[in-house]
């Protein structure tokens, strides 16, 4: 294929602008330039490659068999010019190329299926990959580059070096457990009360002395049919189960002792990295839907 830089793609232009008029007057008026500039960019070209495009009489304009060969690869090179200049708009917009970030469990749980439908309707060329895993066990993907950012709560994340942490919104949370269930029936519940019951988790927790049982899993649908159909208790968001508490099927538990800190929600990225267009879009749109929960 032919070599070109920048200039030579005006120059192919201008040569396939004649081959498609088979007038030099009529092509240098489709590509805005005057008739004697269009001669002379054609004939720089000729000199260039010791070829001949174009033969020119009194019954008009003529292609060579080299002038054929030539527009054919023009034609083939301009197609590609103009996808990439395409492409490149769009990634600008972000809305091409690859993003990856990670995600954590409750957060994907709320944000991802809006963000993902949010994000492929609005931009149907990116490729969007995501992992979901507790943000401390994402930062490895971080720091190699795997992912460009991790959305989620940054409660271990206090010894973590060379990241930057934004904030983007405080999560409710609360004891549930599922109608029906023993502690439902309380006005107060105990920690103690609570602690004899098996716990629903997506994480293990460092405890100082064994509770009843935990059942550990980091898919919060999974975590929810657990707490429906067993003793199980669950500290969760209101946001995910708020049908289930609206209708009675889970319980919000009053726990004497026990307050719940708000789970803070962040955007954590490498320290002094440029995202890509497309995760800016992500981080735009995740901060879109976080401020429904407060």
């Amino acid at each position: 294929m032919l070599y070109a830089h920048a200039m030579d793609i005006a120059r192919l232009r201008h040569i396939v602008a004649v081959a498609d008029t088979l007038s030099f007057s009529r092509a240098a008026e489709q590509q805005n330039i005057t008739q004697p500039a269009l001669s002379r960019s054609i004939a720089a070209f000729e000199n260039r490659h010791g070829l001949k495009l174009f033969d020119r009489g009194r019954g008009g304009v003529t292609i060579t068999p080299a002038g054929e060969f030539v527009v054919a690869e023009a034609r083939s090179l301009l197609r590609s010019a103009d996808e990439l200049t395409r492409n490149l708009q769009l990634y600008a917009q972000g809305a091409a190329g690859r993003v990856a970030f990670g995600i954590g469990p409750l957060v994907a749980s709320l944000l991802l299926p809006r963000l993902s439908g949010s994000l492929l309707s609005s931009s149907p060329n990116l490729e969007i990959a995501t992992v979901i895993k507790s943000p401390v066990d994402l930062l490895a993907s971080l720091y190699d580059d795997s992912i460009e950012m991790i959305i989620g709560n940054d409660w271990q994340l206090a010894d973590a070096h060379g990241i930057a942490i934004e904030e983007i919104a405080f999560l409710d949370l609360a004891h549930v457990a599922r109608a029906g269930h023993p502690l439902a029936r309380k006005d107060r519940v105990t920690p103690e009360d609570l602690a004899a019951y098996p716990a629903a988790r997506p994480v293990r927790l460092n405890m100082g002395k064994a509770d009843a049982g935990t059942f550990i899993c980091d898919n919060y649908y999974v975590l929810r049919e657990t707490v429906l159909h067993s003793d199980c208790t669950w500290t969760t968001a209101p946001a995910f189960v708020e049908d289930d508490l609206a209708n009675g099927r889970l319980i919000a538990l009053n726990v004497e002792g026990l307050a719940l800190a708000k789970s803070r929600i962040c955007i954590i990225t490498l320290a002094g990295r440029t995202r890509s267009p497309a995760a800016r879009t992500v981080a735009d749109l995740a901060r879109q839907v976080v401020r429904g929960w407060v």
